[in-house]
């Protein structure tokens, strides 16, 4: 394959991607149907057919894309020499600004992983579950003493994921608070919080 041909197919693949992400997000991963996305396209579903063998390959491949570009950035945000604390705001902030740019992957992310097969699934799981321990070394950096307990750490990294990924079921990037802002509003309330919990809670 020629670097033309291959470029023209990797374009024509992202475009794939990006329709059905979008059409996925709206009607959901059980209702949209590769007729639909073909629709979307303004192609055909033998087309389709030609980058994805089935709706669950194509559904895979969104996610996937997503989280792994996602995972790489985060990664190298977390090995920079800076301290804990400014890679912890980098973090939250590329990570919001990725997933507010990317709501439609993010989405599909949350909420129709669902129906991959089991060993796609397994994937997934386990990129979200770097992301998760990367958080962890964050948080026991910023916080050793308190992260000493085994059983808080991660308890209080899934928190903070759950607050990132779930606001995105409401939050629009040209609302009030921009993708940014919002970001360091988290950043901010997330670490001075914790930085004031004690040993132990009564």
């Amino acid at each position: 394959m020629t670097r033309v041909r291959a470029d023209d197919y990797e374009a024509k693949r992202q475009t794939i991607l990006d329709k059905a992400a979008a059409l996925i997000a709206r009607k959901g991963f059980d209702v949209a149907t590769m007729l639909d996305v073909a629709k979307a396209c303004g192609a055909s579903k033998s087309h389709l057919y030609h980058y994805f063998s089935s709706k669950e390959d194509l559904l895979f491949a969104i996610v996937h894309e997503h989280i792994t570009a996602q995972a790489a950035e985060l990664n190298r945000i977390v090995a920079q020499p800076l301290p804990a604390e400014e890679r912890f705001a980098q973090f939250v902030d590329t990570f919001m600004q990725g997933a507010a740019r990317s709501r439609n992957e993010h989405l599909i992310l949350m909420n129709d992983i669902k129906f991959l097969p089991k060993a796609q699934l397994d994937q997934i799981r386990r990129l979200e579950a770097n992301l998760t321990e990367l958080m962890e070394d964050l948080l026991r950096e910023i916080n050793p003493e308190f992260m000493a307990e085994e059983h808080l750490q991660k308890p209080y990294a899934l928190l903070l994921f759950g607050m990132m990924i779930w606001t995105f079921s409401w939050y629009r990037r040209t609302g009030s608070i921009a993708p940014h802002e919002l970001a360091q509003r988290i950043s901010t309330l997330f670490v001075h919080g914790f930085k004031a919990l004690p040993q132990t809670l009564n």
